[in-house]
């Protein structure tokens, strides 16, 4: 979207900047997420929860400025409250062999393996800060700093911190042989 309101703009509550968003970017969101198997209104309801979310980063002071576009940033945001949606629904399950290769699977269409089981049923054991800091990275492939911004972490230090404590435990459970 050209003209996109400032960052300073926007910290001001503006609501005619945040309309500007909300319109500008709504149709372009509804086709991203329409690949997803969900309905039209759990789609609209998706990108509202994300436009509040934005706004509620930026008044908080979490967003200082955007490394890229607003309509990234919103689509970012609108990627994991689908990932979410689509996981309450239990449609999409993560799936790691600890060999740096995950990926996001289609429950209903996928058999899976004796070990993607047990990593369904372990990772489900991680608190939910755990979850949510794994699936963004992993899922969303969000950085560091995104997921800083996004889940509202004091500093990168703290996220990687909390990233590595979080993929240890889920091994330790996935091996407890190994990590015994």
């Amino acid at each position: 979207m050209k003209n996109e309101p400032s960052i300073t703009t926007l910290r001001t509550g503006d609501s005619v900047a945040y309309q500007v968003i909300y319109e500008g970017n709504r149709d372009a969101f509804i086709a991203f997420a329409s690949k997803y198997d969900l309905d039209q209104d759990a789609i609209l309801d998706v990108y509202q929860e994300s436009m509040i979310a934005l706004y509620e980063n930026i008044m908080k002071g979490n967003v200082k400025e955007f490394s890229s576009s607003i309509k990234t940033y919103l689509f970012g945001i609108g990627k994991f409250k689908l990932y979410e949606q689509l996981r309450a629904q239990k449609k999409l399950v993560l799936v790691d062999d600890f060999q740096d290769q995950e990926v996001l699977i289609d429950v209903e269409t996928t058999k899976l393996t004796e070990q993607q089981k047990a990593l369904r049923k372990h990772f489900q054991k991680l608190g939910e800060r755990c979850r949510n800091i794994l699936e963004l990275f992993y899922l969303q492939g969000f950085k560091i700093k995104e997921i800083m911004t996004v889940a509202n972490y004091e500093n990168e230090n703290t996220v990687k911190a909390q990233k590595s404590r979080c993929l240890k435990q889920l091994k330790t459970m996935m091996n407890p042989q190994k990590n015994g």
